[in-house]
């Protein structure tokens, strides 16, 4: 395949990928675990680590998945990054061993949207699996791992 009609394939992938995150954006719901809000600081500072674990697993085997599987797959990133918005209570970043940076209070905001982007995401990727729409449940991944990459790269202290 020449490169130009590689970049213009890549360029309108793209673009169906991102008309579809938007579509779903007006559609999704974050609802956190309720159960969350009786967590001391420092219990919301280790499931915060162990969801992000969580993630990063899923993350790394969801592109072999298909079917129930990767509807699983799914639905597990919409209930983590549905429950990430309540696990940094501000002061958070001073328990030991946290790695969040206090960029995250300072830019409350811009944090909480890319958590949810991560929710608009998850919510596309799962019904590109409940489609079995490969490429679309593919672009999903891609674009978790950014978001994720993004918020790391922001307020996660290295």
């Amino acid at each position: 395949m020449p490169l130009s009609k590689l970049i213009v394939t890549a360029a309108v992938a793209v673009a169906l990928g991102a008309a579809a995150l938007t579509s779903y954006a007006q559609d999704v719901t974050i609802t956190p675990d309720p159960a969350l809000s009786g967590l001391s600081v420092d219990e919301m500072v280790a499931k915060r680590q162990a969801t992000m674990k969580t993630n990063g697993a899923t993350l790394k085997s969801a592109g072999n998945l298909s079917g129930a599987d990767a509807v699983a797959a799914a639905e597990t990133l919409i209930a983590d990054f549905s429950n990430l918005t309540v696990l940094f209570p501000e002061g958070s970043d001073q328990v030991p061993g946290s790695e969040a940076k206090p960029e995250i209070w300072q830019n409350w905001d811009a944090f909480q949207s890319i958590l949810t982007q991560g929710v608009v995401a998850a919510t596309a990727m799962k019904a590109a699996a409940e489609a079995g729409d490969a490429a679309a449940y593919g672009a999903a991944i891609k674009t978790i791992g950014g978001l994720c990459g993004q918020c790391h790269q922001q307020f996660r202290a290295s």
